[in-house]
């Protein structure tokens, strides 16, 4: 296994000694008191790396160590015709370069630490040389200018001008990652002499500060912000006290936590009213983040920050951060920070990112929470109909009763009844609850469309505002605010007979199960019609022949 740096061993370690059921993201997270996003990208980098393999569970993915198997290669000789009195020259050549290049390689293999960054600059601070560790935390940097202020590079060539070869000087400088975004290192700084004793360069090593400098109070905050998941009554609650946490790690003037529903950012959380405009002008700056899955900011200057200020009137605005909250390895919304700081250290980035890991564990109980609550009202309905079909043979009272029940049990506000006509056509039947409007369009047919996904799929149709199909709502739907619609199929055999339609103003959370238990309701319904327009065909011979 190549060197791993001090977090993929963690990872690695973890993986390793635990069991598969606890190798997902969320539980690694956990073990190794990280960030989501810190994890992660960790993951990835040790897939790429060929270390680590995962297969999907579910939704989720369960990560293992992988077994790399040394493929042999193929060797092809082919005759190569050379003049070698004309090559000698370029053999020559060739033959220095290679030795340089092993040279090379053999010196990279040796500064190429996990845990330090290692790197040389000239006397004008270009960067010459740099280990991989270096690369992968500042890629494409050409000075040191680039990612340290302007006052710490002054106190880096003072200090230079007076090195000697015996020298080692050793300080705490801030390297900038992200833009304004910084991480405390201390650094260890030698010259480089020429052969008549002349500084001509430095070498510098660097040790990441950032887990040693996580203060007493952070810590606590953190723990507030995870009692108060653990113990909110509601999600707005948990939102309220963990904006308050915030403020204490990276003190803020406003703070939006927005969250995605079908598709779009929507704010669920602000702390100032005047916020509330702010979305057109930040959505692609929230998107970045949230699609790379890591913190974003915006220094000034910066056209998105610019906007922000000329939209608040509020010009001590300096820095916009975006902080993505994370489910499995895909963003479900983002925190939204503007301060009056310059710049932030990458510790206080790490801090609100485990906030965010917070609300996104919260979010993901309440949807397993509201799945069980769902399921356990799919029981209820099923048991329910089935008394209700039992209790009359009536078609007409039959369906009235049905779709009563039906809505009531599983916490629905309106639903209605198609059924096949004698001429093959859906026509609404009963209804319970329905806007004037949205009846008025029930009774001309202004849904066939819709209708026509059930009779396609042959099964039930269950879309929720989170939907990619509900923006292809009739938006006289979305205008009533239902954000749950239900269409089960009423079958006799395998033919469709109608459908039981249901809307509701909640979203509601269904797992495989449920949605099999819903579709038995419109096959308990298709039967009990069969067998009531059986007994009334049966009825009717019998008069018929008793006439006779």
């Amino acid at each position: 296994m190549e060197e791993l740096s001090n977090t993929e061993r963690l990872i690695v370690s973890y993986i390793r000694f635990h069991p598969p059921e606890d190798c997902m993201l969320d539980k690694i997270t956990r073990g190794t008191s990280r960030s989501r996003a810190t994890v992660l990208k960790y993951l990835e980098i040790l897939h790429a790396k060929g270390i680590l393999d995962f297969k999907f569970v579910g939704r989720s993915k369960l990560w293992f160590l992988k077994q790399a198997i040394p493929e042999k290669p193929e060797i092809i000789s082919e005759p190569v015709d050379l003049d070698i009195q004309e090559t000698k020259e370029l053999v020559s050549a060739a033959s220095r370069l290679h030795a340089l290049r092993s040279k090379e390689l053999e010196l990279k293999m040796l500064i190429d630490s996990p845990d330090a960054l290692i790197f040389t600059v000239n006397m004008h601070m270009d960067i010459i040389t740099f280990n991989n560790t270096f690369d992968t935390f500042f890629p494409a940097k050409k000075n040191l200018r680039d990612i340290i202020s302007s006052e710490q590079i002054n106190m880096i060539e003072n200090l230079t001008r007076s090195l000697s070869l015996k020298d080692n000087i050793t300080l705490e400088i801030d390297m900038m990652e992200k833009l304004d975004i910084y991480r405390p290192y201390k650094i260890s700084m030698q010259p480089i002499l020429d052969d008549n004793e002349t500084v001509i360069g430095i070498v510098i090593i660097g040790e990441e500060l950032s887990r040693s400098r996580r203060t007493k109070r952070e810590l606590e905050t953190l723990l507030s912000i995870a009692q108060a998941a653990s113990s909110a009554s509601s999600e707005e609650q948990l939102m309220e006290e963990a904006t308050v946490s915030i403020k204490d790690i990276i003190p803020y003037e406003y703070c939006t936590i927005f969250l995605k529903d079908n598709g779009n950012i929507i704010p669920a959380y602000e702390t100032s009213e005047s916020t509330a405009e702010l979305l057109p002008h930040v959505k692609g700056f929230i998107e970045k983040s949230m699609n790379t899955l890591e913190a974003k900011s915006a220094g000034n200057g910066d056209f998105y920050l610019e906007n922000v200020k000329s939209v608040m009137e509020d010009m001590s605005i300096s820095l916009m951060l975006s902080i993505p909250i994370i489910d499995e390895d895909s963003a479900i919304g983002s925190i939204l920070l503007l301060t009056t700081l310059t710049s932030v250290s990458s510790v206080s980035i790490e801090n609100v990112e485990m906030a965010a890991d917070e609300l996104s564990g919260y979010l993901k109980m309440q949807r397993l929470t509201s799945e069980k609550e769902e399921f356990a009202n799919t029981l209820l309905a099923m048991n329910q109909i089935s008394t209700v079909l039992n209790s009359t043979s009536n078609e007409d009272e039959m369906l009235e009763k049905a779709v009563k029940s039906t809505i009531n049990s599983l916490g629905f506000e309106m639903g209605c009844i198609y059924l096949n006509d004698d001429k093959e056509e859906l026509t609404l039947r009963v209804h319970r609850n329905l806007p004037e409007g949205l009846k008025n369009m029930c009774m001309a047919g202004m849904f066939k469309d819709l209708f026509s996904k059930t009779l396609e799929k042959q099964n039930l149709v269950y879309i929720t505002s989170e939907s990619e199909e509900y923006e292809s709502l009739e938006p006289a739907v979305k205008a009533n605010g239902i954000r749950t619609m239900l269409i089960l199929p009423i079958k006799s055999g395998d033919n469709i007979i109608g459908l039981l339609n249901m809307g509701s103003r909640q979203i509601k959370h269904y797992n495989d199960i449920s949605l099999e238990n819903l579709s038995s309701i419109g096959l308990q319904l298709g039967l009990a019609l069969e067998k009531s327009r059986l007994a009334i065909k049966l009825k009717v011979e019998s008069n018929r022949d008793t006439h006779i």
